[in-house]
């Protein structure tokens, strides 16, 4: 993750969080299949299930830690899921007409910097 561009953080940030959302899905589905061949009365998985729970915990746990790092970068750097940052693109689109009135001597651009 690159904290100097938000851009590139923000989105490895959340690609981390489905990462690893995936691993845990796949953890409980390991599980599901290991309980299910017990059930059935075969216990050759049993050697299986302490393996599965702590894949499944260690899922958990990755879960927790990566959307508690997204929302702390996402408190740090003012994005909101859905939030539009109003003041930055005013700012943006001041500096935008800005330069683009400086470089073509602010003929045909009308109005000024706010």
């Amino acid at each position: 993750m690159d904290n100097n561009d938000p851009e590139t953080g923000e989105t490895a940030s959340h690609h981390l969080v489905a990462q690893a959302e995936r691993q845990l899905f796949a953890s409980g589905e390991a599980l599901d299949a290991i309980l299910a061949e017990i059930k059935a009365g075969r216990f050759g998985a049993t050697k299986d299930l302490s393996g599965a729970i702590s894949g499944l915990r260690k899922g958990l746990e990755a879960v927790f830690s990566e959307r508690a790092k997204l929302e702390k970068f996402d408190g740090q750097h003012g994005h909101r899921p859905g939030e539009l940052d109003l003041a930055a693109a005013g700012a943006e689109v001041r500096r935008r007409m800005a330069r683009l009135r400086a470089s073509f001597g602010a003929g045909g651009v009308s109005g000024g910097d706010e």
